[in-house]
Order: structure tokens, then sequence, then C-alpha cells
């Protein structure tokens, strides 16, 4: 039925008409066509306007599910998550999603195209970024002979080698499931274009700090009707990502808010309790260390990241280090260095910023430490 569509819609410069009408008459259907609202036209071209798909508040939702789960293991008594409560509530909260769709073997003649969605953390971003642009060169162990379906030796395969070369400590990575590693590897080798998946960033991320709000009840001493009236101020905050984020439970709200008190009470001995730091957008992005740009800004940090790495990699798609020059396909390989070190007045920008292997990084720090 959609090929038959498709066909119909050819425009003029495919050899079709310039106008087309499709009309859809369903009957006991058991998968129906999905028709999009046609005020999601862009109108050029007949092409899909997506920009109000995923806006920061879907990215929420879809980040809400998987914080709810881990809210109610908080609560639970019988599950000692005392380890992740003591994390910075910001680490917590991801960075962003990875967003694909693999095709799935189903009832019908066809496969059936299932999302899938990846959660990065601050701990887990860099590690998956690296995975996903070495996924050429992981698949290049394997030979899959023009299929596009892995045998469960093969997937097994690739998910071992990921796990030691990018994802070494992963029992004590915030979020890492083998799951998400072998879909990744599943959709890669559907895609002969060898795409990776779309990462969409939750740029509202920093509103999200609960341990912003806690700290300000500490430090004005709210209690009782003032503390409930101040809570209920903020979730009812239309501008706010409060009930997108706890998925409308106001308790499991009300419970993340008390054991960020409780950390600054000292309650949580193992705990790092410290104020907040919160840059203001004034300061321009060119003083902000890497670290810094990736809390305020994912979207940019990642900018930055990408730009470093084509400006270092030639058109066989090997990485040289601006120091040894030793060549590698690995991106993992690598850390993005200041040429000049921000101490000494240098700028996060692209033409201060190098690629090191990690051994080359090392004996640079140490040869400016012996220095000062």
């Amino acid at each position: 039925m959609t090929q038959m569509i498709g066909r119909a819609l050819r425009g003029q410069k495919a050899g079709g008409t310039e106008k087309a009408y499709v009309v859809s008459f369903i009957d006991e259907w058991e998968n129906k066509i999905n028709w999009v609202n046609p005020k999601k036209l862009d109108g050029r071209g007949g092409e899909f306007n997506e920009k109000d798909i995923l806006s920061s508040n879907r990215i929420a939702r879809l980040i809400s599910i998987d914080m709810i789960e881990e809210f109610a293991r908080i609560m639970d008594d019988s599950i000692d998550t005392t380890g992740v409560e003591e994390l910075q509530f910001l680490k917590r909260v991801p960075l962003g999603i990875y967003r694909f769709s693999i095709l799935e073997p189903s009832e019908g003649y066809e496969p059936k195209p299932t999302n899938y969605d990846v959660l990065l953390y601050d701990d887990t971003e860099e590690a998956y970024d690296n995975f996903v642009h070495d996924l050429k060169i992981l698949f290049q162990s394997i030979d899959l002979q023009d299929r596009e379906i892995l045998t469960e030796a093969e997937l097994q395969y690739l998910l071992q080698t990921a796990k030691q070369i990018y994802f070494p400590n992963y029992q004590t990575l915030l979020g890492y499931r083998d799951e998400d590693v072998k879909n990744i590897l599943r959709f890669y080798a559907q895609n002969e274009n060898e795409q990776i998946p779309d990462f969409l960033a939750f740029s509202e991320r920093r509103k999200c700090d609960l341990s912003i709000v806690a700290r300000h009840i500490y430090d004005n001493s709210l209690g009782g009707r003032a503390k409930s009236d101040y809570i209920d101020s903020l979730w009812n905050d239309r501008n706010s990502f409060w009930q997108v984020l706890f998925n409308d439970e106001k308790l499991y709200f009300w419970k993340q808010l008390d054991i960020e008190t409780l950390k600054i009470e000292g309650l949580y001995p193992n705990a790092v309790v410290s104020i907040p730091t919160v840059i203001p957008d004034t300061v321009p992005i060119e003083k902000l260390t890497l670290y810094e740009i990736k809390e305020r800004d994912i979207v940019e940090y990642r900018k930055i990241k990408n730009a470093v790495f084509a400006k270092h990699t030639d058109a066989k798609g090997f990485i040289t280090c601006a120091i040894s020059k030793v060549k590698t396909q690995m991106r993992k390989d690598f850390q993005i260095d200041h040429i000049k070190p921000m101490s000494e007045g240098g700028l996060t920008t692209i033409d201060n910023l190098q690629l090191l292997t990690r051994k080359a990084h090392i004996e640079k720090t140490r040869i400016e430490n012996t220095r000062r």
C-alpha cells in the first residue's frame, strides 16, 4: 500500500504528475496507514517539517520514562540505591538520546520499523560518541556478505568487543545496558550508507538541577507551609520541566527533593555536596572549558568536538595526532587538547584546539607541569 502511494506521489522531476489524489478506504485492516497531518507538511518540495516533532518537552518525556523507573527503585526499601542517590542530581539527568529505527520481523509480509531510544548520561556520552563513530572499524572484523541481519554469534562478538574497548567499566556506568549497544549494532548493520544514530540533545537539561531547588529551601530555612507553597509554585510553573521530567508524579518529585536536601544536611556522608555553579549566559562560550560548554550547551559541545575531529581527519578516515603524528581510524584513541592552555589565556576555539593520542596528552601534561 505505501509503495503504491509513493508511486502516485512521485513529483514531476521524477516523471510523475503535477497533482495526485490519494483516497483512503479503510475496512478491517490490522495495520492501518499512519497518515501525517497535512499541517506538518513543509511546503518545499513536499518534504516533511520535523522541527517540532521532538521538542525539548518531547525529549524530556522520553527521558522521564527511564527516570521514573529509577525513582521507583529509590522508593523501594528492599533495594539499596544509596550509590545512585549520592550522585549529583544533574548527572542522573541524560544529556540527550540516540533515537533510531530498526526493521523487526512481523506477522505480515514486510518487516515492521520499530523505534529505539538510548539515553546518554554525563559519564557515558563520550564512550557512546566514540563507539558510534568507530562502528565502521568494528564491522570490518566481520563479513556480512550483503546481509542486513546479524547472526546471534556476530552480535555477541561485536557486543563483547565494544564493551571491552568502549565500556570497560560498564558495571559502574549509569544507565548502561547491553541491549542498547546491541540495538545500535543492529541498526548500523541494516544501513548500507554507514549511517549512525541521530543524537537528540536535551538542551534544557540545566534547568532541571534539583540540587539548586534544595539549596534554596535549605538556605532560606523554608519549612511547613512556606516550603509546600514554594514547591507547588515550581511544580505548577508551565515554563519548568518538573512535571514533564517526573512524568506528572508529584510524589517522586517530593521524594527526590527530600533526598537532595538530606545531602546538604550531611546525611549522605559519601555524597559530594557543593554549591551549584551556574555559569551566566553572558560569559562568552570560548572562555569556558570543554566540560563547562558540555554542561551549558551539549549541542555546541558536540559541534566543537566534531569540528576538531574533522580538522584532523584525512580523506581516508585516518585521524592524526598533532604532536606524535600517529595515525589511526579509532576515535576513542584521541583527546581534545588546548594548544595554548587556558591558564595562559588560551580560548576554547577551533583554531586553539588539537587532537592528541592519550599517550601524547599525558606526556604534554607532564612537561607543562614540570615547567611550572
